[in-house]
């Protein structure tokens, strides 16, 4: 398409936010999924988005709630997206408007502006452009149905090679058919390109730099570190293991808190291994704790030790909030489906 006819035919998309660093990123994400149905105008001055939105050029409009009042009938004709620090408020719909939470992955805010986006009854410009795409079915995972689970959810055995990590995507699997979940693997030694097909570019040591950082744009940045795999998103693991022994309970605990208060996630499923700092603070901090065993002597050995281990070190209420998994030994493991058998291949 050439630039002039691309110019005439494209709809007009207006970003405006108070948070201009966070606005910039985030207009680089939508230019993406929209270059070729939109012009994209950005403006840091509330009153120049204003006058342009009642010029009548503007198709979507994305401001924040800062900046609603400048807002009017005149940009009625416009599809009205307000960026919200409240959870709870996102996706309502008042006076025309649709608010959109700002601190969750890009991909479900693009997903939210193009279910919101009404079709232009504009006569120049083609209906195709401004069509909302309809979201594809995820995947239902056939595994154990669970009662709903949200929240930080652990995963962790002293007992080795059982199918634990395999569990827990598994989990994450099922979870993430119904509501937003992020895995993540805490293990020195994840086998993390055997899960999963290939590493993203961001792994788990750049998502906890990016917590030091302090940024207010904290919900965009985790959703351009993570990967998919049949609905679940993930951050890739740590290389290396004494990296991952030197992050601090401290560190892992504002982690855990930042993903909970600015991310859109509403379960968060946590792959434990014995090397991470604060192991037993971390799982006090789980709302369950699934942790898988089989049955033979070394193993009930095992889980003996550690439940007492808990108790004498006053963790009494992770031993409350923990679910056994009984699981089959693994007897073979298929590269590429992480297919360690379990109990009956359904035991979540």
């Amino acid at each position: 398409m050439s630039e002039e006819k691309k110019n005439k035919e494209s709809g007009h998309f207006v970003i405006c936010d108070i948070q201009t660093e966070y606005a910039e990123h985030l207009q680089k994400v939508l230019e993406d999924h929209f270059s070729e149905e939109y012009q994209f105008h950005f403006f840091r001055d509330a009153g120049k988005m204003k006058e342009f939105a009642e010029s009548g050029k503007t198709d979507i409009l994305l401001t924040c709630e800062e900046y609603e009042a400048e807002l009017s009938e005149k940009a009625g004709g416009a599809n009205l997206f307000i960026l919200t620090d409240d959870r709870e408020y996102a996706q309502r719909r008042r006076d025309g408007y649709t608010y959109i939470f700002r601190y969750q992955p890009a991909d479900t805010i693009v997903r939210e502006l193009r279910k919101g986006i009404k079709k232009t009854r504009s006569p120049d410009r083609s209906e195709r452009y401004l069509s909302p795409v309809p979201e594809q079915r995820k995947r239902v995972v056939r595994i154990r149905d669970e009662p709903g689970v949200r929240g930080i959810v652990g995963v962790y055995s002293p007992i080795h090679r059982i199918g634990k990590t395999k569990f827990a995507i598994r989990l994450g699997q099922k979870l993430a058919a119904q509501i937003p979940v992020l895995y993540l693997n805490m293990e020195g030694y994840s086998g993390g390109d055997f899960y999963f097909s290939g590493r993203t570019e961001y792994d788990l040591g750049d998502l906890i730099y990016c917590m030091k950082q302090e940024r207010t744009d904290y919900g965009i940045k985790i959703s351009t570190m993570t990967g998919q795999i049949d609905g679940l998103d993930y951050i890739s693991p740590m290389n290396n293991e004494q990296d991952l022994r030197m992050v601090s309970k401290d560190e892992w605990i504002t982690l855990l808190d930042r993903i909970c208060d600015e991310c859109i996630y509403e379960a968060v499923i946590l792959d434990l291994g014995d090397c991470i700092n604060g192991l037993y603070e971390i799982m006090r901090k789980c709302t369950k704790i699934y942790t898988p065993y089989i049955c033979d002597s070394i193993s009930d050995t095992k889980m003996e030790q550690y439940e007492n281990n808990l108790r004498e070190s006053g963790y009494e209420d992770v031993l409350r909030k923990t679910v056994r998994r009984q699981m089959k030994k693994a007897a073979g493991i298929k590269k590429g489906s992480g297919s360690e058998n379990d109990q009956d291949g359904n035991s979540v």
